[in-house]
């Protein structure tokens, strides 16, 4: 009973190894993709003061979870709303740090929203934007 036994694990490790090698086929290679680095895009930044920029990040905030619940183009606008942020981040930073620091970290909420999928959290950061750049805008 046991010489039966080896033998029927010996012949399956046999047909599971001749399986497996017959099924290997040959690498091709696609020799139409190049390996050439693209050149790199470049972004213009926005201009104006932050009194005009920031309502439109936040604009744009407000649109993010609805760009994510339709599958629209959520990065593009994640990127919109860095490049605003980019543009003014020095004017706030000089005349109120922690609103600064509030926005950015706000805007890396949306970042994260975005990528992952949460329309939930995208809203959460627009409420939170609008109350920092309504709270920034009256100080100013």
């Amino acid at each position: 009973m046991r010489r039966s036994r080896t033998f029927t694990l010996r012949f399956l490790a046999i047909g599971v190894l001749a399986t497996a090698t017959a099924s290997c086929a040959a690498t091709t290679y696609d020799t139409s993709i190049t390996t050439e680095t693209l050149a790199p895009t470049t972004t213009v930044l926005p201009r104006g003061t932050a009194a005009e920029l920031l309502p439109q990040l936040v604009t744009v905030a407000g649109g993010l979870s609805a760009l994510i619940l339709n599958q629209g183009d959520k990065i593009a606008a994640v990127e919109r709303m860095e490049a605003l942020w980019a543009a003014v981040r020095d004017e706030v930073v000089a005349k109120d740090r922690d609103i600064a620091t509030e926005i950015e970290a706000e805007i890396g909420k949306d970042r994260r929203a975005a990528t992952v999928n949460v329309p939930g959290g995208a809203d959460k950061a627009y409420r939170n934007l609008s109350a920092l750049v309504k709270a920034y805008l009256t100080a100013a």
